[in-house]
């Protein structure tokens, strides 16, 4: 019996449906009428309406996110006048999270509407901005707007820096960034950035993204659309103001005190190869990011990508003694072993021959990741997490057990493993070549007893 089978055995009692939990619940897709929520097209969050019945079920005294993305979990446990802690290290997730925390606490409608109009005004002048706010390209993002979008971007940056408000500035700073993909040749695709044919870039193929919006009318229909949700968003989000923590939870997390949170909601990066960098290149590089600091955010995001290089030694330094406990519950995991095992042997066939070293560091992060959830919950608190399973050259990656023995090795209890009723196909390469094959998506349950 390989190990793979006998993982799967020891946690098959604890793989459940809940039809409660369904894609659009495990998405997105569920907050795009959220008032404040659907501001930003943040593809990686998931809904409002899952945090609820997490909160109502367990009823905490606290809210920990370690990767928290748009802010979804924080705000809800806000809302309820629960103390929440968002630990994100993409600035677009900071930048998207505090704008709609800003809302929810008292910013003044009449000097975001009067200060939203002076931006359009100025964007619809025909008075130059200074080079100096020209949008800061980097080399992904180079051509990505129409030369009247260059100059007009340039008049919103120039206006934005000149507002004395530093609350109304970061809310408008955060709205023209949640319009630049509408107002761009490039569309998100998974883990591509997607590109228009006509952008004047050497392309393979002619792709047409249709009608591309206007930078005047895209923000005004995003500053129409923060007016109409902004009483909602404060009786939504308006009861605690979330504490947001800007870096990785990877080095966040040790700051944490041990038993000091009731309940952690969180979805991690997917071992799935998706580079948010590249998919947030727009939105990065509006918030300043050079090429430099797009390659530290890389290196410093979680093992998902093919780029990443491993973290070892710089985790090493960091947890000292505590990491041969983390590094143990990665190298002494059987059916990861197998794994990388079965991998390593083909590795002269994989798409990408750094596929192998994206699953060891994953894994290694992620225990340590896990392992220090164990640590900082309270007795009798909950780990919610959301995660798939993922599949590279028809090998299957068993994520939800793998995850919940770390757990169990971290003082923690799988209490269930909730599996949606419909799972995830594999692409179409594998399918062609190993035959079509579900992959579970899952919520998972660990309890601290």
């Amino acid at each position: 019996m390989n190990s793979r089978t006998v993982l799967e055995r020891r946690f098959r009692s604890r793989v459940k449906i809940n039809p409660d939990f369904q894609r659009r619940t495990v998405s997105y897709q569920g907050n795009k009428q959220e008032p404040g929520l659907r501001w930003m097209k943040y593809k990686e969050a998931f809904s409002s309406s899952l945090v609820k019945q997490f909160i109502n079920d367990k009823s905490p005294r606290d809210l920990l996110d370690p990767f928290s993305g748009l802010g979804t979990a924080p705000l809800v446990a806000a809302g309820n006048g629960i103390p929440s802690t968002g630990i994100e290290i993409m600035p677009v997730g900071i930048t998207a999270a505090t704008a709609i925390s800003q809302v929810a606490n008292g910013i003044s409608r009449d000097s975001l509407r009067s200060t939203g109009s002076e931006l359009l005004s100025r964007i619809a002048s025909q008075q130059n901005a200074a080079s100096s706010f020209c949008f800061p390209h980097v080399k992904i993002t180079e051509k990505a707007f129409t030369n009247k979008t260059e100059r007009e971007l340039a008049r919103a940056r120039e206006f934005i820096s000149q507002v004395d408000d530093p609350t109304i500035g970061h809310v408008l700073n955060f709205a023209c960034m949640s319009v630049l993909e509408e107002v761009s040749f490039t569309r998100k695709d998974g883990q591509f950035l997607r590109w228009d044919h006509r952008c004047g870039r050497q392309m393979k193929s002619r792709v047409n993204l249709g009608e591309i919006s206007d930078l005047t009318v895209a923000l005004s229909n995003k500053l129409t659309q923060i007016d109409e949700d902004l009483q909602r968003v404060k009786d939504c989000y308006g009861s605690e103001k979330p504490n947001f923590l800007s870096g990785s939870c990877l080095e966040l997390l040790r700051t944490v005190p041990n038993d000091s949170v009731d309940l952690i909601v969180t979805s991690p990066p997917y071992a799935n190869r998706y580079d948010y960098t590249r998919t947030y290149a727009l939105e990065l590089a509006w918030l300043g990011l050079d090429g430099t600091a797009f390659a530290k955010l890389r290196q410093q995001l979680l093992s998902a990508t093919v780029e990443n290089k491993p973290k070892l030694e710089w985790l090493r330094d960091m947890y000292g003694e505590r990491f041969r406990v983390h590094e143990t519950m990665f190298t002494e995991q059987q059916a990861l072993a197998e794994v990388l095992g079965n991998l390593n042997k083909r590795k002269d066939e994989l798409s990408n021959p750094h596929i192998v070293r994206l699953i060891e560091g994953y894994f290694v992060e992620m225990a340590v990741v896990v392992s220090e959830m164990g640590r900082i919950l309270r007795p009798g608190g909950t780990v919610f997490m959301v995660n798939d399973n993922v599949q590279y050259y028809g090998e299957e990656l068993p994520v939800d057990c793998i995850l919940s023995d770390f757990a169990e090795q971290s003082g923690l209890e799988c209490k269930t493993i909730w599996k949606l009723a419909r799972g995830k196909g594999n692409s179409s390469q594998q399918m062609g070549k190993f035959g079509r094959r579900e992959i579970r998506k899952c919520i998972y349950e660990w309890i601290k007893p």
